[in-house]
């Protein structure tokens, strides 16, 4: 799975600003965070989930995401005995940040992004 552009949809305007993966993007509450993604997939027929995830990377010794903004996009993968590409694209919204407010006086405001293929067989596989 590779994450290939981020942009941003603000809330008053619905215009879209946008970066490429591992660029900064300045968001607010209220406004929605694209991701967009490609997966290579072959084998069998299967239905599963994206889960995406904004939020704090913390800790050395025990490595730590707080997730403060989530969200879960459906998927299906269809049977193929060659590699297939599929363009996901999971929204994010950024919502209220109060029962954060610890959080981002300890880490600040820069935040970091995730994603990972969930709910197939076998381990979640993350990017």
């Amino acid at each position: 799975m590779n994450i290939t552009g981020v942009e941003v949809i603000r809330r008053n305007s619905g215009v879209a600003l946008g970066v490429v993966a591992g660029e900064k993007l300045d968001v607010e509450v209220g406004d929605t965070v694209r991701v967009h993604m490609t997966v290579d997939y072959r084998g069998l027929a299967i239905d599963g989930a994206v889960w995406t995830a904004i939020g704090w990377q913390t800790g050395v010794i025990i490595p730590e995401f707080i997730e403060v903004f989530n969200s879960r996009t459906p998927v299906h993968f269809d049977e193929s005995l060659d590699f297939v590409t599929y363009p996901i694209d999971c929204d994010v919204e950024i919502t209220d940040i109060s029962g954060y407010l610890i959080e981002f006086g300890l880490y600040g405001n820069v935040l970091d992004l995730y994603a990972k293929i969930m709910e197939v067989p076998g381990p979640d596989i993350f990017t």
